[in-house]
């Protein structure tokens, strides 16, 4: 047992601790844009843009168990959905380890959301923002590439 433990900490390791935003993946659709419009939509920045905004609440989401950095984006989105925030600059997403051997790489992110007034999905898209659309509280749709 004790030749096993080694090696599983050394592959947990090499993993990687961070995952950057246009490696997140989450549920895709070839949904219409009709379709999408009627949907809110989030902006979502790895980076502090240059925009005029307001912060409403540094936060950060997870899981307790092992799992994909994509399958905690639904609860992260909606949280900011909750604060009336419509963008989240600053967003850090990746394996975190825990001390308890059940939370021992667990996918947690972070970020800062915030009020954009003047905000569109086209400039989110211009300024090298991810717009995902909120479906419903369960399902995130990326929708950058079709706007």
């Amino acid at each position: 047992m004790k030749n096993l433990i080694t090696p599983l900490i050394a592959v947990l390791t090499l993993v990687g601790c961070a995952t950057p935003l246009d490696e997140v993946q989450v549920q895709t659709s070839k949904a219409n844009i009709e379709k999408i419009n009627n949907y809110k939509t989030i902006c979502v920045f790895d980076y502090n843009p240059n925009i005029e905004y307001t912060i409403l609440k540094s936060y950060r989401s997870g899981r307790n168990l092992f799992g994909s950095v994509g399958s905690v984006m639904p609860k992260f989105l909606n949280y900011s959905n909750r604060l009336d925030g419509n963008t989240i600059i600053n967003f850090e997403g990746g394996q975190r380890f825990g001390f308890w051997p059940w939370r021992l790489v667990r996918p947690v992110v972070y970020g800062t959301s915030v009020d954009w007034p003047a905000k569109s999905n086209e400039s989110c898209k211009e300024l090298g923002g991810r717009v995902y659309a909120l479906e419903n509280h369960r399902k995130v749709l990326d929708i950058t590439d079709q706007i």
